[in-house]
């Protein structure tokens, strides 16, 4: 698996491709029909901070991106599909000039809520549409900050859990050039963003994040050292974890 080498050391492996063409037509067929009959601009900020076409994340046309493309495959190498919980779908979207100029993308990681982090271990994005050139809604990642915000867990313990997330030096962001079909796979703990989008095409993916059974706040016996054991450990459960 030569892409888990990019995986361990960068944080993150883009597959060039990897959805056939149908399943990606098909899913953003169903997610154009949404918008047109449901989309209401008054939810506009709800959906761009959570999903966007929330009647749709169970259809087959979405979840089949996950449970019956190759993506399935890669996840199970890399993780064990059958032990991944994956949350519901989210429709992310990106609309063509959302902004009149370039502004750099602000970092951020998944699930830091003010009172924990509630890690959880991968996040995969189907790309639906291409992102021509940079500025273009591109998914933005800061390779290698997941082994830095490692070792900062490491050094805080257990305590970590509870206290902001601790500021590492983040190096430079790349931007992500997609075509439709491509998947990207990341690490919980990689710096991430999307840049703003000052193309004419909206910036169309679905991401799902996946998570081991036993970081469900309701079965770790101990919030603190469960969840701790698995940021200092960035690769605790994975089957990638011998080529690290």
């Amino acid at each position: 698996m030569d892409w888990a080498r990019s995986l361990i050391t960068q944080g993150y492996v883009h597959f060039r491709r990897l959805v056939p063409d149908e399943m990606v037509e098909a899913a953003r067929a169903l997610i154009e029909e949404d918008l047109r009959h449901n989309y209401d601009a008054t939810r506009e900020d709800e959906y761009s901070s959570g999903t966007y076409c929330p009647a749709i994340l169970d259809a087959a046309a979405i979840t089949d991106l996950l449970h019956r493309s190759p993506v399935r495959g890669i996840v199970d190498a890399a993780l064990g599909f059958e032990a991944m919980r994956p949350s519901g779908p989210q429709v992310a979207i990106r609309w063509a000039h959302n902004v009149d100029r370039e502004f750099p993308p602000e970092p951020h990681i998944d699930a830091v809520l003010p009172d924990r982090i509630a890690n959880f271990t991968a996040t995969v994005g189907i790309f639906l549409t291409t992102t021509p050139r940079t500025f273009a809604g591109n998914l933005t990642v800061w390779p290698g900050t997941h082994r830095s915000y490692e070792a900062a867990f490491r050094q805080r313990g257990p305590r970590s859990v509870f206290e902001p997330l601790p500021e590492i030096d983040l190096g430079k962001p790349h931007q992500l050039l997609c075509e439709a079909g491509d998947v990207v796979v990341m690490h919980w703990s990689l710096a991430h963003s999307a840049a703003v989008n000052t193309s004419d095409v909206d910036r169309l993916a679905v991401y799902f994040r996946l998570g081991f059974p036993e970081l469900d706040a309701d079965t770790v016996p101990d919030l603190g050292e469960g969840r701790w054991q698995y940021l200092a450990n960035l690769w605790r459960g994975w089957r990638i974890a011998d080529s690290s």
